[in-house]
């Protein structure tokens, strides 16, 4: 019965994410005669459609060609890593499987050729993959007292179908989805070690490289570097915890090996090209634009980076807005006699501190880059709803089956709002 429970919050996301694409293939497309400089629409299957970001055509001929990495001027060469991924694994599917796939997305022929619809299915199905991944890591922290969640708790995980990632990148071969995994895993990784298991486990190792992989994908990945910097330095100022040779040493291989494949591949088309190209430094001057202005107009730079804050803040503030209700319904739901409303709201100390040092990371991270934009803002979002999530559990810890039920209750009132907003906004793209 407890393997059953677990697979529970499984089956609710996978139920979130059905309805969710089909929504989009069915409400989430251009007007006809309308070209958008952001996005194409594919055809996958009769009415069901698929609008797909303005450069994953790029994706799609590099998985197919994977050697168009190494041109000197590759738009992904810096990013390689989901592109590889992809073409490894099209080289394994048979081909019996190949040719089904081709023939069920015959109507997309059109518009994708056809050696790439094998590629463009692939990157879908591990868009999938990686909120479920998400998913995992977020029921994992969850679950890290011991103490079952409640159903409310569990049904926030939604908000890593139902919103403007997920809608603008789901169904587009594109590495977006990675802000939504990413903060995850950097939060993970804090608490593995805010807890102290001070790198004494193989498996943190294992797990480091696993997140260099991913840094060859999407760059913020190596954020995991200083939210396990963090945690240590919480570990020494506040637990008075002595750090020895061991757990110094420990660090920095964990350090090496986050890092070791993206230097990897550096050094290797450095190698063949003498040169790396950095798409994103070249064409939007991302980290790179601050340098200049540190030069000529120290102050000037200063004031842009606190605009960046403020409007990358901003951004993951209005997405994040519907969190604190959450909490003062369960604040309100779960008092009674015995825990009056400021006892329960004083439970509030409980949101995790680690929540908002990851968050904060994400929101300097897009501001150094020079990115404050909505949909890299939401990688500030997923801890927070963590956070969320620990403290709706806390008020709940000690009230009655009855109490919880109304409680998780009111908690999915207040979220399919969230969700019915997102979906009745799919049309048209924008």
């Amino acid at each position: 019965m407890t393997v059953y429970k677990k697979l529970i919050p499984y089956g609710l996301f996978g139920i979130f994410c059905l309805v969710f694409t089909l929504g989009l293939m069915i409400f989430h497309h251009i007007p006809k005669g309308d070209t958008h400089e952001f996005g194409f629409e594919y055809t996958l299957y009769s009415h069901f459609v698929a609008v797909i970001n303005y450069d994953s055509p790029e994706f799609l001929k590099d998985s197919v060609q994977p050697v168009e990495l190494l041109e000197k001027t590759s738009l992904r060469q810096s990013r390689p890593g989901l592109v590889l991924l992809v073409a490894g694994l099209n080289q394994l599917v048979p081909a019996p499987l190949r040719d089904d796939i081709v023939h069920l997305f015959r109507a997309a022929g059109k518009e994708i050729p056809k050696d790439e619809i094998v590629p463009y299915v692939l990157y879908v199905l591990l868009n999938y993959l990686f909120l479920f991944l998400s998913l995992f890591f977020f029921l994992w922290m969850l679950d890290r007292d011991n103490q079952p969640p409640i159903f409310g708790s569990i049904f926030l995980s939604g908000l890593f179908v139902f919103n403007d990632v997920t809608k603008a990148f789901l169904l587009t071969p594109h590495t977006q989805i990675f802000n939504i995994l990413a903060p995850l895993v950097c939060l993970y990784g804090f608490l593995q070690v805010k807890d102290h298991d001070l790198f004494n486990k193989w498996q943190i190792y294992l797990f480091a490289f696993l997140v260099g992989l991913g840094v060859t994908a999407y760059g913020t990945f190596v954020l995991f570097i200083p939210s396990v910097f963090i945690a240590l330095v919480w570990v020494v100022l506040r637990d008075k915890k002595k750090i020895n040779l061991r757990i110094a040493l420990g660090f920095c291989l964990l350090v090496f090996l986050t890092m070791l494949p993206f230097l990897a591949w550096v050094l290797y088309v450095y190698h063949l090209n003498g040169s790396f190209f950095q798409f994103e430094i070249v064409q939007y001057q991302q980290f790179v634009w601050i340098f200049p202005l540190l030069r000529t107009a120290p102050w000037n730079a200063f004031l842009k980076l606190v605009r960046n804050v403020g409007l990358v803040t901003s951004a993951a503030a209005i997405q994040a807005a519907f969190l604190p209700v959450v909490i003062l319904a369960a604040c309100l739901v779960s008092r009674d006699r015995n825990h009056r409303l400021l006892q329960q709201l004083a439970r509030i100390r409980r949101f995790p501190v680690s929540a908002l040092i990851v968050s904060g990371l994400f929101l300097m991270f897009f501001a150094l880059a020079g990115l404050p934009i909505a949909r890299v803002a939401f990688s500030a979002v997923p801890p927070l709803v963590f956070g969320c999530a620990v403290v709706v559990n806390e008020m709940f810890k000690e009230a009655t089956r009855v109490r919880k039920c109304i409680g998780s209750a009111i908690v999915v009132l207040l979220v399919l709002p969230i969700f019915w907003n997102v979906v009745m906004t799919l049309r048209p793209y924008g």
